[in-house]
C-alpha cells in the first residue's frame, strides 16, 4: 500500500463514534456482530465523475452525496444506520490533497449520521468512482415494496422537482426519522425513496405488487392527483411544473402506501407533519398511472423519470 493510501486510512483508524460489534479499519475484513436479535439490512451506491456530480464539485459534495443517497435507502426501510464501507477510485492528477480531504469529508459525515466506518478500498481510475456500502439495523416489520393489495392511499414526503436544476441533489436529507416513525406506527404496506422519479420509481412499486387470482396476475395501478403533489417552490403548480415533480429525479423523498383507515392518523400525527408526509392519490386495480388534475381529467406529462442511455 503506497504513502497515500496509508494516509487515507489513518484518518478512520480510530473509529468515531465507537459502536459495540462494529470493528475499526485496517485488517484485511471488517469484524462486525450485529446485537442478538436484530436484523441487518444492507445497500449500496456509487457516485461517478460526470454522471451524478460535475468534475467541478469539492471533494465534501462528492462526500454527502455519496453517504446521503445510500442513507436515503436505510430510510426507506425504516432502519437505523449501523456501519459503513466505502471505496475511492481517483484518476492520479486530483493528487494527496484533493484524496485526504475526500477522506477527511467522509469521515465527517459518517459522524454526523452517528454511523463508524468499518473499512473500505483505494484504487485509481480515468474519473472519480466512488461506493458506499451501509448496515443498518430493522426497526421491525421491513415493508419493501413489495406487499399492496390495491387499495392504499399514497403519500410522498418533502417536495418534488427542481432537485437536479436547483443543486440540492448535491447534498439531499435522508429521512431516517420519518422512515423510523412510519415503521414502528404504521406499518406501511410498501416504502421506498424517490431517486429517479415518481413517474419512474412508482411504477417499481406497484409492479413488485401482482394479486394471483386463478392463475391470472392482476397488476395494480394508481391515480395520482397532480393538484395534491407537494412541488418544489420554485416550480408552479402548471404542466411544466408537475413534470419536473414527477420526472426530474434526485429528490430522494419517501413514498408510502398506508392502508386507507391510517389516513386520518397520518394527518394528525405532528411528527410525521414535521416532514411534509402528504397525501397524494391511491393505488387502484387497473394497471397503468394516471394524473389527474383538479376535476378529475387525466393529463399526459411530458415526464419520463431519470434513466441511463444504455445502448
Amino acid at each position: 500500500m503506497g504513502v497515500a493510501e496509508e494516509a487515507v486510512w489513518d484518518i478512520f483508524r480510530n473509529p468515531s463514534p465507537r459502536r459495540k460489534g462494529v470493528g475499526a479499519p485496517g485488517d484485511d475484513c471488517a469484524l462486525l456482530q450485529p446485537p442478538p436479535g436484530r436484523s441487518l439490512l444492507q445497500t449500496c451506491d456509487q457516485v461517478i465523475e460526470g454522471v451524478h456530480l460535475l468534475p467541478s464539485d469539492p471533494p465534501k459534495v462528492y462526500a454527502q452525496k455519496l453517504l446521503r443517497r445510500c442513507l436515503s435507502d436505510l430510510a426507506a426501510a425504516g432502519a437505523t444506520p449501523w456501519a459503513a464501507q466505502w471505496t475511492m477510485a481517483i484518476p492520479p492528477e486530483r493528487g494527496r490533497r484533493w484524496m485526504l480531504a475526500l477522506a477527511k469529508a467522509f469521515r465527517a459525515e459518517a459522524e454526523a449520521f452517528g454511523l463508524p466506518v468499518a473499512g473500505g478500498d483505494v484504487s485509481q481510475a480515468p474519473v472519480v468512482v466512488l461506493t458506499c456500502t451501509l448496515l443498518g439495523l430493522a426497526n421491525g416489520k421491513v415493508p419493501g415494496r413489495g406487499k399492496l393489495r390495491g387499495n392504499e392511499t399514497l403519500f410522498v414526503s418533502g417536495s418534488l422537482g427542481g432537485a437536479v436544476s436547483s443543486g440540492r441533489h448535491r447534498c439531499p436529507e435522508p429521512r431516517l426519522a420519518l422512515g423510523q416513525r412510519l415503521v414502528e406506527h404504521y406499518a406501511p404496506r410498501a416504502m421506498m425513496d424517490l431517486s429517479d422519479g415518481l413517474v419512474r420509481d412508482l411504477p417499481r412499486m406497484l409492479g413488485r405488487s401482482p394479486e394471483q387470482k386463478a392463475g391470472q396476475v392482476a397488476a395494480w395501478g394508481a391515480d395520482i392527483r397532480l393538484p395534491k403533489l407537494p412541488i418544489a417552490n420554485e416550480l408552479e403548480a402548471n404542466p411544466a411544473g408537475w413534470a419536473s415533480a414527477i420526472g426530474e429525479g434526485e429528490d430522494y423523498e419517501l413514498l408510502v402506501a398506508l392502508a386507507p383507515r391510517q389516513t386520518k392518523a397520518v394527518a394528525e400525527d405532528r411528527v410525521l407533519q414535521k416532514f411534509g408526509l402528504r397525501e397524494i392519490g391511491q393505488v387502484v386495480p387497473q394497471a397503468g398511472i394516471r394524473f389527474l388534475d383538479d376535476g378529475g381529467r387525466s393529463l399526459r406529462l411530458k415526464a419520463k423519470g431519470w434513466e441511463y442511455g444504455w445502448r
